[in-house]
């Protein structure tokens, strides 16, 4: 009978021990060689992982040293531009000149920086008694100032002088007083051949650039970076020129060693030696720091900055004292050390535990993949592709590939979710991710980074064509419908916007943060776009991001102010009310107009703020009318953000009860797209400021998605017309019939219309023959300062002409008083 538990009858004891003898022999030759390959694979992994980490710590080392020394570089210019306006400058002047440009930050070591003017011999006396007589100079030197000796037509003396700490050493001192003309001598503890340096000096003059001279000191290397300065508004065209204009030379110091030992701060496995040639000079050592005892990496790095710089690097692996061979041997002893736990565990629990031991391996590169991919789409996140971009990048700049970046935004996704909810949102992602899965290469990297943010890395042959084409394909792949199934019901049709940034950059950050800046401006071109980065981008941002912490302080400095746009009854012709529009007075960029800075206001969260106080200062100016007998109501835009706030209902009572304001003058005007980002939420918070008393305007009527059945939710007052359909009522019949069903609607519902932008006569004619209640526009007045509309209602309604922006009343395009006629 067989058995009913899974498992054939038992074998007799001999052919059972023989089985098990036979698995392990497999299990033990399979695990020989998977130690051998195993320890060969992770010793040629070891030695991979050695040689991209020494790279790229070398590339950083010579650009902390290019950093160093451009910054000495900068130094000098900045001083040479200074003593060019003011080639007599003294001692105390100068130190605070130096202390301003934070010059100790950017030396490195040495002795300072030092101003050498060439002085004729008939000049020394009165330049020697102007420079010691300056008391600065004196606490500088320590109060010995040595002696300049005659007998030659010029000499080179030491000016001015910044240091890192006053004063100098007695050695030092003596060292820079000397005439830098005089032959080879030794001063103190210093050697200067000082005849052959003046003839370079004034070589480094003709030729206008820089030059490295070495100064020895006991027990210290220093090195003076030279450049020369000369006579204010002198041509300076050509060598001959240049050498007759010269004034003097400015010599910043640094120290080689301490300048090597900052280039390895972070790389204590490292040694650096630094070689450099003056232009038209040999190459030469200046110095070093770090001691490798085994170097098993070497790397040489080359910049042009004051002639020609050599950075070689030496270094040992990073993984510690083992080898990677030891390591590939210790690693496959561990196989095999494994592999007889393994052969133990089958003779004891058979293929069950072999079961076990797969489950936790499935788990741990579960746990691995989670770490490293978006649970959601299963693409790389951000930490993996921050990571691959620094690779490519590295690689990049090792092998001359190109690298790109592609930023991918899918338009309208927040509708989708809003809409549809998060599960139509959550599909439509991972059918996204798909699509781009099945577009670049194994090599490439396409990674989702958050929300609806996606990237694609490519480098290589991906980039033949340039990226360009790439982001075209990605367009079109991504346009092509999308079947969320029973999510939404129906296909779905979206598009993307692209930002692309290719080419080398110091870091995956820098990358894709130019890939973003690209990507934002694809969205403002109109989405459904790729926009290539420029460098006038980061301009752009900058120039952005300074507009947003002016506006941060604006309300503080009281820059914000609001002009008035009279609302007419298209019936009556009069004035029945005013629009508050915002403007920002900026202090250099003149008067700022709303569509400029309230989308930066929305982003950051300061329309809250700002709209509260457009509340408050509407309402104040609508009571003073008030009080004066001119009950006019007052109607205030508010922002999707400040809807959103539970505090819009707070803000509206306090200004109402601050100003005395009876809330039925008070309009609030909101967008259609606004009240639709979630209408049941938006219906509960008009309903609470209704309950307070004032008016509900849909502003930009038509334009949106909203429907009947949302409409009558919202207990609105009035129907502001988009002026869109008013520009072509003339010419367009569809405008006209949507606004004769527009103002229809608003019959049937009770609810005022209201046309915006009405600038001419034809317009108002059409508006009135289609019974269309109120109006705006410039055929009436521009957005006028509250004391014009105040000379207006002071000189009574029957008689006072429109009024313009920033002027006087013009001339009447139509009576105010319906009874003049047109």
């Amino acid at each position: 009978m067989p058995a009913t538990d899974g498992f054939s009858s038992p074998d007799p004891p001999r052919h059972d021990h023989r089985r098990w003898r036979i698995s392990i022999a497999l299990i033990v030759a399979l695990g020989i060689v998977a130690a051998m390959v195993s320890g060969l694979m992770w010793r040629d992994s070891v030695r991979r992982t050695d040689r991209q980490a020494f790279d790229t710590a070398s590339v950083d080392v010579a650009n902390t040293a290019e950093d160093l020394i451009r910054g000495d570089v900068q130094l000098l210019l900045a001083l040479r531009a200074g003593l060019a306006e003011h080639p007599h400058v003294i001692d105390s002047h100068f130190k605070r000149y130096f202390d301003e440009l934070q010059a100790p930050h950017y030396q490195v070591g040495g002795l300072g920086t030092v101003v050498v003017q060439s002085v004729p011999h008939s000049s020394l006396g009165g330049f020697l008694r102007a420079r010691d007589s300056d008391p600065a100079f004196r606490r500088l030197v320590g109060g010995n100032v040595l002696p300049v000796l005659g007998g030659r037509s010029s000499h080179l003396c030491l000016l001015v002088a910044g240091v890192p700490t006053d004063p100098y050493d007695r050695a030092t001192s003596e060292l820079l007083q000397g005439d830098w003309c005089s032959p080879a001598s030794a001063i103190g503890a210093f050697r200067v051949d000082g005849g052959r340096h003046a003839l370079q000096m004034r070589r480094i003059a003709a030729e206008g650039g820089f030059r490295v001279a070495p100064v020895a000191a006991a027990g210290r290397s220093t090195f003076f970076l030279e450049a020369a300065y000369y006579r204010p508004g002198a041509p300076l065209h050509s060598p001959a020129q240049r050498e007759a204009s010269l004034l003097g030379w400015v010599s910043s110091s640094f120290s080689i060693p301490a300048l090597a030992k900052a280039t390895l701060a972070p790389h204590h496995n490292l040694s650096v030696d630094l070689y450099q040639a003056n232009p038209g000079g040999p190459l030469r050592r200046l110095g070093g720091a770090g001691t490798v005892r085994h170097a098993a990496f070497t790397s040489s790095e080359s910049f042009g900055l004051a002639g020609r710089w050599v950075v070689k690097v030496q270094g040992s692996p990073l993984g510690g004292s083992l080898s990677a061979s030891i390591q590939g041997v210790l690693v496959g002893l561990t196989v095999l050390v494994v592999t007889g736990l393994v052969a133990l565990l089958v003779m004891i629990l058979g293929r069950s535990r072999e079961r076990a031991l797969g489950l936790v391996d499935r788990k741990t590169g579960e746990l691995r993949h989670q770490a490293l991919h978006d649970a959601l789409t299963g693409l790389p996140n951000r930490i993996l592709a921050l990571d691959r971009a620094k690779y490519m990048l590295a690689r990049s700049r090792r092998e001359q590939l190109p690298v790109a970046a592609l930023f991918i935004d899918i338009d309208g996704f927040k509708h989708v979710n809003d809409t549809f909810g998060h599960a139509a949102g959550d599909e439509l992602l991972r059918q996204v991710a798909q699509r781009l899965r099945s577009i670049v290469r194994e090599s490439d990297t396409a990674a989702r980074l958050g929300g609806d943010e996606f990237v694609v890395l490519v480098e290589g042959a991906t980039l033949s064509a340039g990226p360009e084409l790439l982001a075209e394909r990605l367009l079109e792949v991504l346009r092509q419908p999308y079947d969320l199934g029973g999510e939404v019901g129906r296909e779905l049709s979206m598009t993307a916007s692209i930002g692309v940034a290719w080419g080398l950059r110091e870091s995956a950050d820098e990358l894709l943060r130019d890939a973003d800046l690209a990507l934002y401006q694809a969205k403002d071109a109109g989405r459904n776009c790729y926009v290539s980065f420029k460098s006038t981008m980061q301009t752009a941002a900058r120039d952005r991001a300074e507009l947003e912490m002016d506006l941060a302080g604006a309300l503080d400095r009281d820059e914000l102010f609001l002009l008035y746009q009279p609302t007419i009854d298209l019936h009556t012709q009069l004035i029945i009310g005013v629009e508050a529009l915002i403007r920002w007075r900026h202090p250099d960029r003149g008067v700022i107009e709303p569509d400029r800075f309230i989308p930066l206001a929305e982003e950051s969260g300061l329309v809250v703020p700002i709209g509260a106080w457009v509340l408050q200062e509407a309402c104040k100016q609508a009571a003073a009318w008030h009080r004066e007998g001119h009950e006019l109501g007052v109607a205030v835009n508010v922002s999707a953000r400040q809807l959103d706030t539970a505090g819009l209902l707070g803000d509206v009572r306090a200004a109402l009860r601050r100003s005395g304001l009876p809330a039925g003058s008070l309009t609030l005007e909101i967008t259609e797209t606004a009240l639709m980002r979630d209408p049941e939420q938006t219906a509960a918070r008009l309903r609470a400021l209704k309950a307070l008393g004032v008016r509900i305007a849909i502003d930009d009527f038509g334009t949106g998605y909203s429907s009947l059945a949302y409409l009558r939710q919202f207990p609105a007052d009035a129907l502001k017309i988009d002026r869109s359909f008013i520009d072509s009522i003339g010419d367009s019949q569809q405008s006209k019939a949507i606004i004769h069903t527009l103002v229809r609607l608003g019959k049937a519902l009770n609810i005022e219309t209201l046309a915006e932008g009405i600038e001419d006569r034809d317009q108002l004619h059409a508006l009135q023959s289609e019974d269309c209640d109120l109006g705006q526009g410039f055929l009436f007045s521009r957005p006028v300062p509250p004391e014009q509309i105040e000379g207006y209602l002071r000189s009574g309604c029957d008689t006072t002409e429109p009024l313009e922006e920033g002027g006087a009343p013009a001339r009447a395009l139509i009576p105010l008083n319906p009874s003049q006629g047109d």
